[in-house]
C-alpha cells in the first residue's frame, strides 16, 4: 500500500482530509494501517453522540456544539445484494456495511441477533480510533425499537420519552444502562415512568416534567446536581427534604439542587421559612455568591448551565455544620450546598458571630 510508504506528516495530512466515514473503513483494512491512524491526533473530536431512532442509530462526531459529523449509521440488515462482509483486521469481527453513497450514509448492518455485538464493535473501534479522551452520549428517542444497547458503555443518556413508551420497557432499558454521570431526561409518557435507582445514583440528573416522580427523587438523590422542571411536590416534601439533610440522614453528596413547581402548583415560602427557621448572612456585606457548572448533555454535546445565585439564607447540617444556601418562592426552590461550615464562612465575614 502506497499510503504506508510515505512520511508520518504526510500521512497525517492525508488523514485529516479523509471523510471520517473513509477514515472508519480504511482503519479495518490493515494492521498497520489502523495504527497510523491511532497515532494521528485527534483531539478536535471530543465527543461521539449516538442518536437512536425508531429505524436506526447515527453515531456523530462531535467536534463542538455546532460541528457535528455524521460518521455512520447502524441497522438492520435487510440482505441485499449491496452489503460486503468484512472480516476485521484489528480484531477479527466480521462486519457487514454498505458503501456510503451520495444520499446514504456508511452503515453497519446487524441480524436478527447481531445488535449487541455490532453496537459494541463499533463503540470501541471508535474508542481505539480516536482516542481516551472521547466522551460518549446518547439520545433516545424512541422505544418502539432499541437498537443502540443499554449495554454499550455509556454514562451520558438523553432520554427523550415519548407519550407512547412502555414504562416497563423504559424500566428495562434503564436497568441494563451503566452508572450515569450526567442523565438527562425529557418526559412526555402518558404514565410516568416508575422510579429507578438510576436515576437517584446520577451524579447529574436533569428532569424535564418531573411531574409527581418529584418527592420521591427529592429523598433519594444520591448525587451532586440535579434539576427537577414541572415538578409536582409540595411544602411538606421540601421541609422533610431540608430536615432530613440537617441532620445528615440523606443527600450527603448534594452540590445544587433547583426545582421549579408545575404551574398548576404554588409553595408557602413563609411556611417553609418559618418551619426551617432560615438563618441570615451578614448585611455588612454581600452574601456569599454561589456559582457552580453543571454539564448538561444531549448526547455528548456538552452546554453549561451555571448555577450563578446570591441568596440571602441559610441553613445549617447539625453533623459537619456544613452551610446551605436557600432560597424558596412561590414556583422556585434552590438548594445550594457550600465546601465551607459555618465557622468558616463566619471567618469570612459572610456571617455575623452573633447570628450562628
Amino acid at each position: 500500500m502506497e499510503f504506508l510508504k510515505f512520511p508520518f506528516l504526510a500521512q497525517k495530512v492525508i488523514i485529516h482530509q479523509m471523510d471520517l466515514d473513509d477514515v472508519f473503513l480504511v482503519s479495518l483494512t490493515n494492521l498497520r494501517v489502523f495504527d497510523v491512524i491511532r497515532r494521528v491526533p485527534w483531539k478536535h473530536v471530543k465527543a461521539i453522540s449516538y442518536k437512536n431512532r425508531r429505524t436506526h442509530t447515527s453515531v456523530l462526531a462531535v467536534k463542538s456544539q455546532a460541528d457535528l459529523t455524521k460518521v455512520l449509521e447502524i441497522r438492520p440488515s435487510k440482505r441485499s445484494s449491496r452489503e460486503i462482509l468484512h472480516l476485521t483486521a484489528s480484531s477479527g469481527f466480521n462486519m457487514t456495511y454498505n458503501l456510503p453513497t451520495d444520499s446514504e450514509a456508511l452503515t453497519i448492518l446487524f441480524n436478527d441477533h447481531g445488535v449487541n455485538e455490532t453496537s459494541l464493535f463499533v463503540h470501541e473501534h471508535l474508542g481505539k480510533l480516536f482516542g481516551k479522551h472521547l466522551q460518549f452520549g446518547c439520545i433516545l428517542t424512541s422505544y418502539d425499537m432499541i437498537f443502540l444497547p443499554a449495554v454499550v458503555p455509556i454514562t451520558s443518556n438523553v432520554l427523550i420519552l415519548h407519550y407512547n413508551v412502555d414504562p416497563e420497557e423504559l424500566n428495562g432499558h434503564v436497568a441494563n444502562m451503566n452508572e450515569q454521570e450526567y442523565l438527562t431526561i425529557s418526559n412526555k409518557m402518558t404514565l410516568l415512568p416508575k422510579n429507578h435507582q438510576k436515576y437517584m445514583t446520577s451524579k447529574s440528573l436533569y428532569f424535564i416534567n418531573t411531574g409527581s416522580l418529584a418527592p420521591d427523587i427529592l429523598q433519594r438523590f444520591e448525587g451532586q446536581d440535579v434539576v427537577l422542571l414541572e415538578a409536582k411536590c409540595k411544602v411538606r416534601h421540601v421541609i422533610a427534604f431540608v430536615d432530613s439533610w440537617k441532620k445528615g440522614n440523606s443527600s450527603n453528596n448534594l452540590k445544587s439542587l433547583r426545582i421549579q413547581l408545575d404551574s398548576a402548583l404554588s409553595f408557602r415560602p413563609e411556611t417553609v421559612s418559618n418551619s426551617l427557621k432560615f438563618k441570615h448572612f451578614s448585611v455588612s456585606r454581600d452574601p456569599p455568591r454561589f456559582c457552580r457548572t453543571v454539564r448538561k448533555y444531549f448526547g455528548a454535546e456538552e452546554t453549561l448551565e451555571e448555577h450563578d445565585l446570591t441568596i440571602s439564607t441559610y441553613v445549617v447540617r447539625d453533623t459537619d455544620k456544613r452551610v446551605a444556601s436557600i432560597s424558596i418562592s412561590e414556583d422556585r426552590f434552590d438548594f445550594c450546598v457550600w465546601n465551607w461550615n459555618e465557622r468558616q464562612m463566619m471567618e469570612q465575614g459572610f456571617i455575623d458571630h452573633d447570628t450562628s
